[in-house]
Parts: C-alpha cells; structure tokens; sequence
C-alpha cells in the first residue's frame, strides 16, 4: 500500500482578493447610510443609553461614535474581529447584555453575523476603536491590510485601567460625506422608536418631533381615553424589519419589542418580509393605559382586558387604512406594469373580463405582498388566457339563462341573419353609436380644439345630416378648402400643416367635403353636391353675419371654377345657440345656407341610430372599467371610431384627382 503524501498546499496559507470586504460585507462598507446604521446597531446591541456622534462637515475631518454599553474585553475584541461571519447568537444568545446597573429594558440584538464591524471602512481605510469593559482600557487599530493573507490588519495601540464601560470608533472621514441633517433624519427614523436609547449628533439630541415627514394622529378610544400616533416613512429602508412596526410607549418607557403582529390577520398583509416593512415605524404614546393593570411587569406585553383590547383595535384599525394609503401608489405602478407585460393577450378581452383581471391583481396585491413583480407578471397571463377561453363558454351559459321566448327570438335572428352579417350592423351601430357620445362631450366645451377634435368627428358623421351623406362618395376636399382659405386669408393664406384639408380659425374650422357624378359611361363628370361645415367654438352664438359669411364661401367656391352651376353647395354653420329670428336661406336653386345649432345635430345623430344609445343606457347601464387597466390598453376613442368599421379617411388632392392624400388619420398628430 502506498506511502499517503503530504498535500502540496500544505501548511500553505489563505489568499484573500482586494474585493473580498466588498463582497462579504456588501452594502455595509459601500453604502454609507447602511454603515452608519450598522455603527448605531453595534451600540445598541452592545447595550448602550446613549450614543454620541461626532460628524463633520467635510472631508478629512474626523468623526466618531461613542457609547455607554458594555464594552469589549481584549480577548473579546480579538475573538469578534479575527472571526470572519461570526455567530452572534451561538457567542452571545439574541438578548442584549445591559452594564451593570442599568435595568429594566428588554433589547433584542440585531447582530447576526458580525459583519456590522466592517462599516467604518465605508468612511476610511482604516480606523481607532477604544473601549472599556471591567476597568480595562484598549485601543486598537484596523486597516485594509496590504498582503493578501488578510483582508484587513489588528494593531494594539495601547492598553490602560479606566473606571467606567462603553465603545468609541473613530477615522478620519475620507469619503462619503453625509450632511449632518440628513444622518440625524436618518438615524432618528431608525432608532427613535427606542425611548431607551440617546442619540446625539454634535451634542444635539435626535428628537422625534425634529423628524421630518412624521405624521402625528390622536385616535380616541371609547370609554377611555385618547392615543398619540406617530408615523415616520424612514428615508432609508434597513437591511432587517427590527425597530420596525408597531412600537408602543407607556410613560415614555417601551412596552415589548417593535414588530408587525396581528396585522396580518387583520387586513394589512404586511410583514418584515416587505421592503415597505423595513421603512414604515407607528409610536403609539399610550399614557392612559397604567403599569402593573394593563402593562405586564416585565414590560413585555400588555395584559389581555378591555381597555388594552379595545386600545390595540383603535390602533390598528387606523394603522391598517395608513398603511393601505400609503402602499396604493406602489401598488398601482407594479399592476400598471403586469397589465403592460400582457398588453396584446388582454388588449382582445371584453371590459368585464379586463375589469375582473383588474380587481384580481388588486387582491392578489394586497393578500400576497411578497410576490415578486415577474410572478405578477405571469399570474397576469395565466388568468388573461383563462379569461380568454371562457368567452365561448359565456356564450353557452347566456343562452342557457334565457327563456324560452327568448330562444325562440334568437333561433328566428339566426335564420335571418348570419353571424359575419349581424357583426357588420352591430360594429356599425356601435361605432356611430361612440361617435355619438364624443360629440356630446366636446360640442359644447368652449375648450374644445375643432381642428383635431370636432372636424374630424362630423367627417366621419356626415350621415346625420340625411340619407344622402350615407354615400362613401363624400370626401375631404382640399381644393375646396383652399379656395375658402384664400378668401378668408388672402394670397398669403398657407393651409395647416397637420390638417390641411382643413381651415383653421381663431373661433371655428371648416371643412369641405363633395361628391362625384359620373355619367353614361361610367366616367366622373365634376362635382355633384358640395357640403362645407362650419363649427363654431363651444358656446358661440352663430349670428346673420356668419350665415352670410357661409354664402360668402358658397359663391367664391363657383367664382373660382371649381363646381359646375348645376352643382349643389349646402353649407352647415354649427354653433351653441342661434340668433333669434336666423333661419335657413336659399339662394337660387342650388345653394343653401343652414345654420344649427349643435344640440339639434345631436338630436338628429340619436333619431338616426333609432335612440338606441338611451335605450341600451336605460336597459343597461354602462359597465365600469378599470382605472389602471384602461390607462396602460387605453385607446384614442376617435382613432377607434376610424379605424372601427370601414376604411380611413380618403382626401381628395387639390388638383382633383383621386389619387390617395399621404395625410394622417384626423387622430394621428394629436397631443
């Protein structure tokens, strides 16, 4: 059998990369508002009253942090700082160790691994601790060391006796310069829930009223008395949930240990797992309540009675709706960005099953707040798809909850109609339908823009003015709209970019649309009927002045050569109200000057389409939709009444021909 030979690393030591620190420690030693917390934490843990922060306002200054805790012996010191991840609770158990003489508080350490004594080096490559423990006095050094063998270097600088017990570490700040204001928010709105513990920065304590964003609310309680809560949103959320949830005081002295309990049986889904958890503190000051009757001896926990019963319900029930205000922004960006990922999948649903998929994430949200934004995500597309197959069955079960007479109506519909054929009358009714109700929310809106709003609308509504507008042979035509232009304009007129088949003015635009005839042999022999709109802004009166106006164009557009004399021009003035006496006028046999008022095209657009808006209102009210949901699929109603049923908008050139106009959709280019 072969002789074993000794390993070639043998004996060999460690190596230890120049990122070592950074990875072990991670945040600790990179972010400074972490260091600084995890310095406070070593004192709190150690035990301490008070702590004293000496902070400076720029750099290559010294600061320091000095505590009344137990202080570390030097065989202690060199046992914690030599052990890399060292257990805390196997060396020391979770409870905090008070120094003599100091009685009373119940801590519970947050120390785990022993990585919070990395922080100073967020600040300095090296820094000085000095600390007291049994009458014995030592002051180290510690630098990132040079050698690869150790991450960081142990020097004893000196030892002596010193009555008394606590910590001090101190460097000279090198980097990461915080101002002093924002360490002291910072550092209050961690550790202020402890009224056991003084902190100081340059000799002026952190107070809790100094907290900047606390939220103080007085909650009474029936029969007995009245609560002070005090809310802080922590601008920085600690790495643990420890000194976070619901800190109660009696006299100013703790009663048990911060936490989220009973919360989340009580609606509040919120626990030390969230990183809103780790942010949120409630002080409840409960001073009414009495030691001994209502507060156990240790100060560990309220007595379960009436009073400490009904005092936690108040409590938590105002704590619950702070916590929901404060979690809805939150909560609605992460269900906006789900809604997002499925866009296309939903964007095919009908509004109920969008609105069911609404309220589902807003549950899910609230009942698992742990779940990750991509399980939301993907939680979002299984229920979309599920959503999506039950359509066919929906069908299925509608017909089953009909009554006989309304089987028979359905049976005699589908002998008539089939399915392709009653889509194409119900699409068309519904777009008319849509249009219908924009038009009754922007005609009257002095803000109104006609250019983009109101022009393109009564484009696509020409069929409210009568039967003979049904015909697909009515077209924007720029040529037309020109000449009106140039008369309003002069020879300087120059047609609006974004429109230009339209005439823009100051209170109203006008449109030109017209008809071709064709003759005997099927050929296009000029225009046979032209109808020019113009819509006034909301709220303006249409007087004789602009009914002249109208026969202005009319006799401009036959001036300039551009219809024939057999040519029909009808030309519409639409406003808010008319003048009282102003009638429709006929000049010779085929020009005619109708002003309207809006209300009236209104009423005309509903006779049209058979009142079947108001009566599907009155059978049906509308379905709500879902807020989020509607802002991430949302579509351009008037792009969606365009592109709904037929084809786009076609305009004739100014030259005449038929050739398709290259301009936008009337929605396209809106703000």
């Amino acid at each position: 059998m072969a002789t074993p030979q000794p390993s070639l690393f043998a004996n060999a030591p460690f190596a230890f990369a120049d990122r070592f620190l950074q990875d072990h420690a991670g945040q600790i030693i990179s972010e400074p508002r972490t260091a600084i917390l995890e310095l406070i934490a070593n004192s709190y843990d150690a035990g301490a009253t008070k702590i004293d922060i000496i902070w400076p306002t720029e750099k290559g200054q010294k600061f320091s942090v000095t505590d009344d805790g137990i202080g570390m012996t030097k065989a202690e010191f060199e046992r914690r700082w030599r052990t890399l991840c060292y257990d805390r609770e196997t060396e020391q158990g979770n409870e905090v160790v008070f120094p003599k003489g100091v009685r009373g508080i119940k801590r519970t350490a947050f120390g785990r691994s022993g990585k919070g004594r990395h922080a100073p080096f967020c600040f300095a490559d090296s820094y000085e601790v000095a600390t007291v423990k049994d009458g014995d006095c030592i002051q180290i050094r510690v630098g990132l060391a040079s050698a690869g063998t150790t991450p960081f270097e142990i020097t004893l600088v000196a030892e002596s006796k010193k009555r008394g017990h606590g910590t001090e570490v101190s460097a000279i700040l090198a980097r990461h310069l915080l101002a002093v204001e924002e360490l002291r928010q910072l550092i209050g709105s961690k550790f202020i829930v402890d009224p056991s513990l003084c902190i100081r920065v340059n000799q002026q304590p952190v107070e809790l009223t100094s907290l900047e964003g606390l939220k103080t609310t007085e909650i009474g309680v029936e029969n007995h008395g009245k609560v002070t809560v005090h809310f802080i949103d922590s601008i920085e959320h600690y790495r643990s949930a420890k000194l976070r949830g619901i800190t109660w005081w009696v006299n100013q002295r703790r009663v048990g240990e911060p936490s989220w309990d009973r919360l989340d049986e009580e609606g509040a889904y919120l626990d030390g797992r969230t990183e809103h958890a780790k942010k949120f503190s409630f002080i409840v000051m409960a001073d009414f309540l009495t030691p001994g009757q209502d507060v156990k001896a240790d100060w560990s926990d309220f007595h379960a009675n009436q009073r400490t019963n009904a005092v936690r319900d108040a409590v938590h029930g105002y704590v619950i709706k702070e916590i929901q205000a404060q979690l809805a922004t939150t909560r609605k960006e992460r269900k906006k960005n789900a809604i997002e990922n499925s866009r296309e999948l939903m964007g095919e649903l009908p509004t109920i099953s969008k609105r069911a998929i609404g309220q589902f994430i807003d549950e899910v949200q609230e009942k698992c707040p742990t779940m990750s934004d991509r399980d939301l995500s993907r939680t979002v597309q299984v229920l979309a798809n599920l959503e999506k197959s039950r359509t066919g069955y929906d069908l299925l079960a509608q017909l089953a909850a009909c009554s006989p007479d309304d089987l028979d109506t359905w049976n005699s519909l589908m002998q008539q109609w089939t399915a392709s054929n009653a889509e194409i009358v119900l699409n068309e009714l519904d777009r008319r339908l849509k249009l219908i109700g924009r038009m009754e929310k922007l005609v009257e809106n002095p803000l109104a823009d006609e250019l983009h709003d109101l022009q393109p609308l009564f484009e696509r509504g020409l069929w409210i003015f009568g039967p003979e507008f049904e015909s697909v042979d009515f077209r924007s035509n720029r040529g037309l709209g020109e000449v009106i232009g140039k008369f309003l304009g002069g020879a300087d007129y120059k047609p609006d970019k974004r429109r230009p088949d339209f005439v823009v003015l100051p209170e109203s635009s006008i449109g030109a649309y017209s008809a071709d005839p064709y003759d005997a042999g099927g050929e296009i022999s000029g225009i046979r009927k032209v109808a020019i709109l113009e819509l006034k802004k909301g709220g303006f009166c249409v007087t004789q002045k602009e009914a002249d106006q109208g026969r202005d164009y009319a006799k401009e557009i036959r001036k300039a050569g551009r219809v024939q004399a057999a040519t029909e021009i009808v030309v519409y003035v639409l406003g808010a109200t008319l003048e009282e006496g102003l009638d429709s006028a006929d000049y010779g046999e085929n020009t005619h000057i109708i002003p309207m008022v809006y209300q009236t095209v209104l009423r005309k657009a509903h006779q049209r389409t058979f009142n079947l808006q108001k009566r599907l209102l009155e059978v049906q009210p509308a379905l709500a939709s879902d807020a989020e949901v509607d802002a991430v699929l949302r579509v351009d109603v008037q792009q969606e009444l365009f592109d709904g049923a037929g084809s786009k908008p076609h305009v004739t050139p100014s030259n005449g021909s038929d050739a398709p106009s290259s301009q936008p959709l009337p929605s396209e280019g809106k703000p």
